[in-house]
């Protein structure tokens, strides 16, 4: 998500890949699958691993499944349990299933015998269970939030405004009625320029509907939820 603003600093030359494994304190579960990718293995043989469906999170004892019963596509907070006395620990990691590796993959060269290759499945990191507004199960995530100020941005930016992106916090705010997020949003001004008070009125004027509007979009259940005014419009404040 951040890798274009870093990418900036770092110069167009220097490739930046993720890390190389998937590890916490708990243990060692992935090795990264390719430079090129964000995709990591994940290695039954260091932990025992199941998986909860995303829509079942929030329950207290969810059904969990298998390595091999995980299917690509979908999205499941990672449960393991290791040699060192974890047992069936809920890691707080919300995975994609991207795809599973077979002989058909180039990432790494497979034998060719046995012919018989366990499914190995692919995964990529998607967020942390606690981390997105979700009010009424709609999951926005910081990836969500974010879109739609870069695109708000860009549309001010496309109206001379000379300001870009800097940081963002939000919560979902549940003491009114219907509940809405809040959004903090801080704003740098391009290096050299000066936005005036008038083009200060119009960022005030615009900010709450524009990011409405991009985060619609953005995420389509914020979106039926919005229609059928189970959440207000959003707070954005500058």
């Amino acid at each position: 998500m951040y890798k274009s603003d870093i990418q900036f600093y770092c110069g167009e030359r220097l490739p930046l890949i993720n890390l190389l494994v998937y590890a916490a304190s708990e243990g060692f579960f992935g090795v990264i699958a390719s430079i090129h990718t964000d995709e990591y293995f994940l290695l039954p043989t260091h932990a025992f691993f199941e998986f909860i469906k995303e829509e079942d999170i929030q329950q207290t004892q969810p059904k969990t499944l298998l390595i091999s019963e995980i299917e690509p596509g979908h999205r499941y907070e990672l449960v393991c349990t290791t040699d060192a006395g974890l047992v069936r620990y809920r890691m707080g990691d919300v995975i994609n299933c991207t795809r599973f590796l077979c002989r058909a993959d180039d990432l790494v060269a497979l034998p060719e015998e046995p012919v018989e290759i366990p499914r190995i499945p692919l995964i990529s990191l998607a967020y942390r269970v606690g981390t997105l507004l979700d009010i009424f199960g709609e999951k926005t995530s910081e990836q969500h939030v974010m879109h739609a100020l870069q695109q708000t941005v860009h549309q001010w930016r496309e109206q001379g405004i000379p300001v870009d992106f800097c940081e963002f916090a939000s919560y979902p705010r549940l003491d009114v009625f219907p509940a809405r997020y809040v959004i903090f949003l801080e704003l740098i001004e391009d290096e050299g320029h000066k936005i005036d008070a008038q083009q200060f009125q119009i960022l005030k004027n615009t900010v709450n509907a524009e990011v409405d509007q991009q985060l619609r979009q953005a995420n389509q259940i914020y979106n039926f939820m919005r229609i059928a005014k189970k959440a207000d419009p959003l707070d954005s404040i500058l």
